[in-house]
């Protein structure tokens, strides 16, 4: 009896494991890879104003800072609040339907745009564009890229695990590496509070 045992043991062995490491690998390579447009553990949105930044900085000549600028206490004014859209959009000022539909959805009822947030941080984290613009004297497209010359907002993708944004969340290694490109301070507190 015991020999038996032991003879069934030895052929699960080998085999079973590797076959298990096999199945593992792929259900990983599926599920956290990101060689699919959105893996299975991500999940796809999109604004619900298709803001056109083109429009504003090429047709209207507007800067970042007309409509995202540093407080005079220093703070970010982040997304702007519908006030500031309704200076210049308290009536159409094209006839492109996204902006009728801006209109009548938001401007006219006075409902806030709720805007999906691509570089929200956790909240152990501090970023302050305060330092970055003021101190550093970077330009907005450093970070942001070419956000400012899209014709409509990127899809947002997130993870349904954290609910951050998959592809425009500030990671760690990204800051590190360039606060030590310019010898900016890369303690622990410099960033997390």
């Amino acid at each position: 009896m015991v020999e038996e045992k032991k003879e069934h043991q030895k052929k699960g062995g080998w085999g079973a494991l590797i076959l298990g490491f096999i199945i593992s690998f792929l259900v990983g390579w599926i599920f956290f890879g990101n060689h699919l447009a959105v893996p299975p553990l991500y999940g796809k949105l999109t604004q619900p104003v298709s803001f056109s930044h083109n429009i504003h900085v090429k047709q209207a000549e507007m800067a970042c800072e007309d409509c995202h600028y540093l407080k005079p206490n220093g703070r970010w004014s982040g997304i702007p609040k519908l006030a500031k859209c309704i200076e210049c959009h308290e009536e159409a000022q094209g006839e492109t339907k996204e902006e009728a539909h801006f209109i009548k959805k938001f401007v006219e009822t006075g409902k806030e745009i709720p805007w999906l947030i691509y570089s929200k941080q956790p909240k152990n984290v501090f970023f302050s564009h305060a330092a970055h613009l003021k101190i550093a004297g970077f330009k907005c497209r450093r970070c942001h890229g070419e956000m400012g010359y899209n014709d409509k907002p990127p899809v947002y993708v997130y993870s349904r695990l954290s609910k951050y944004s998959q592809h425009t969340v500030i990671v760690m290694e990204r800051c590190m590496r360039c606060h030590k490109k310019f010898e900016a301070p890369n303690y622990c507190f410099t960033c997390h509070k």
